[in-house]
């Protein structure tokens, strides 16, 4: 920026851009320099306008003035105008500090104290195309804040005497910190994640272009939806279903998860992990969304990790809001935000008084004056001049030394700028280490629930099956369901042992399961694997598969499910009441 205006090379008059989002406080189109200001300096204005200027050989401007609009559509007007001309008139029009030039961005926050405290509305410069991000995000901070001051920063939920209203949630942030919702009326007012009460994300629970209720601030135009109903945990969970579950915080030895926000269920580590080395804060990450069985005994609700499939189905969480969606999904988790302490990098503003100069000398009041009195003026005016010109010389060094302040201001404000950046590199690496350590903790789970699993403990095939099933029975069935849940009798058919060996290792893990979900008998589990008969065809109307004259007939069921070639577990019921297990197969197979 040069030094001094005289220095300034005039450039054409600048076209001002007029991006959709500007409503009626903003400048008119094309709009002059003072009529800029006027808008700028109006202490009516309600809404913050963003003035976004540009260099004049840009081919594209490095700040995108539309989507800026659409960020901030309803919260603060934007305007673009090209450096030049236009703005070193505006700058003469507005208080000292608070112009505009190059390419940057400054947010005018309605009212004039800004003009008083121009560092309350800094400047943000683009200086290099890897500022554009930061600056952006920069500027959509400060027109929020600025819009919602003492505000939605502090909102707590409506107070009755605040009127319900209807609305339409317009757009949500990508963060789900806030959303705009248009109401009945036509106005649009803000709506804050704190004012929900749940601590959750919006966009966890909303939905752009569905219909909400309630309660307005008319004063703050905060709209709030604290009054909100949750279902009760587990409400419409069946026993032993795969369900989404939050996790609120981890320990060495348990967890806390919550199906419903603002409640948890203790998790204990031997129903995370079988290793008794394990700690839950090794295979857990606060904010993690993961897949639990559910349990439902004398009205009490138990969780379990150590017996869920990846390829399970896992039931829908509940909608906390009518329409708004399931309120978990599996791989979405909650991001924990860094808070970001803002660094000013402007040095603060150098006051220059300057005093004006002593009035010339007045016209002469008479021609009839004695020429010894108009000698007399002159050397006191040429006295007068001297002063003058002492004073200015004066001024011009202070001028400078100024000017080197504010060179050396400019250093310190790069130096600062260049830290930040290296703080906001760090930042990004500390949440990409925390993804990779979550990736990790996820990866360690599925090794541990491997590891714990042994394979060969006999060299008699049959001795070894048996072993693998009251071990998996041992596992998957919680302690205070074994009296219940026993094993029933079974033996092992001719076949069943080869076909049991050509599946790879994951798939036998999951036919015994499958098969101590058989011979348990628990009919909840049995409707899951969808157990039915074994027919000669595919076609419903066949015959179904049977021997001993009708007297033993062959079932089915799931070993996986959604999953090419997906396995099915083929079995004989008995006359005697014995299960005998015939083979593992694929889904199109008809074969006993």
């Amino acid at each position: 920026m040069p030094k001094r205006r005289r220095h300034r090379q005039a450039a054409p008059s600048p076209a001002v851009e007029k991006p959709s989002a500007v409503t009626s406080t903003s400048p008119r189109a094309n709009p002059q320099p003072q009529d800029l200001a006027a808008t700028l300096l109006d202490p009516s204005r309600v809404r913050p306008v963003v003035v976004i200027s540009r260099m004049s050989d840009d081919e594209q401007p490095r700040l995108d003035s539309d989507s800026i609009a659409l960020e901030l559509k309803g919260v603060a007007d934007v305007v673009v105008i090209t450096n030049g001309q236009f703005t070193y008139e505006l700058e003469g029009l507005l208080p000292i500090d608070t112009h505009i030039f190059g390419s940057a961005a400054r947010v005018y926050p309605p009212g004039l104290k800004w003009t008083e405290d121009p560092y309350s509305s800094p400047l943000r410069l683009v200086r290099s195309r890897s500022d554009i991000e930061p600056v952006t995000a920069k500027i959509v901070t400060d027109a929020e804040d600025f819009a919602f001051a003492g505000g939605w920063k502090t909102a707590s939920p409506a107070s009755k005497g605040n009127p319900r209203e209807n609305g339409l949630v317009k757009s949500i942030a990508p963060d789900g910190s806030r959303a705009v919702v248009e109401l009945s009326s036509g106005l649009q007012a803000f709506l804050p994640e704190e004012s929900t009460g749940l601590g959750v994300p919006l966009h966890w629970i909303l939905r752009e272009g569905m219909s909400i209720s309630g309660a307005f601030d008319t004063g703050k135009r905060i709209f709030s939806i604290a009054n909100l109903d949750p279902p009760l945990p587990g409400e419409s969970y069946p026993d032993g279903c795969v369900v989404s579950a939050l996790v609120q915080s981890v320990g060495t030895d348990s967890a806390d998860l919550s199906l419903i926000p603002g409640e948890s269920h203790a998790v204990a580590l031997s129903s995370i992990s079988s290793n008794e080395r394990d700690s839950a804060a090794d295979l857990l990450t606060v904010g993690e969304v993961v897949s639990v069985r559910f349990h439902r005994r004398s009205g009490q609700i138990g969780l379990s990790m150590l017996d869920v499939d990846d390829s399970e189905p896992v039931l829908a969480a509940p909608e906390l809001v009518p329409g708004g969606g399931a309120w978990l999904l599996p791989g979405r988790d909650l991001v924990q935000k860094v808070d970001e302490t803002p660094v000013q990098l402007i040095p603060p503003a150098y006051e220059v008084k300057s005093q004006s100069p002593v009035a010339g000398a007045t016209a002469l009041k008479s021609a009839e004056l004695a020429l010894s009195t108009e000698r007399a003026r002159r050397q006191q005016l040429e006295l007068e001049l001297t002063g003058l010109r002492s004073a200015n010389h004066q001024y011009q060094m202070h001028a400078a030394e100024l000017d080197a302040d504010v060179m050396l201001g400019r250093q310190q404000a790069a130096e600062l700028s260049g830290r930040q950046q290296e703080v906001d590199r760090l930042r990004r690496d500390l949440a990409a280490t925390n993804k990779q350590l979550s990736d990790l903790r996820k990866k360690l789970r599925g090794v541990r629930k491997e590891e714990v699993t042994p394979q060969h403990a006999f060299l008699d095939p049959e001795q070894n099956v048996d072993f693998l099933l009251n071990y998996t029975w041992a596992v998957q069935i919680p302690a205070a369901e074994k009296d219940r849940l026993t094993m029933g009798r079974y033996r092992i058919g001719e076949g069943f042992l080869r076909s049991l060996r050509e599946q790879p290792q994951e798939k036998q893990k999951k036919a015994f399961k499958a098969i101590v979900d058989l011979l348990v008998n628990d009919p909840a589990k049995l409707s899951a694997r969808e157990a039915h008969q074994l027919r000669t065809h595919a076609s419903g109307g066949s015959e179904a598969v049977s021997r001993n004259g009708g007297q033993d007939a062959c079932w089915r069921l799931s070993i996986e499910q959604n999953v090419a070639a997906a396995r099915r577990l083929h079995y004989w019921k008995c006359a005697d009441g014995v299960i005998e297990l015939s083979r593992v197969a694929v889904h199109d197979e008809t074969q006993a």
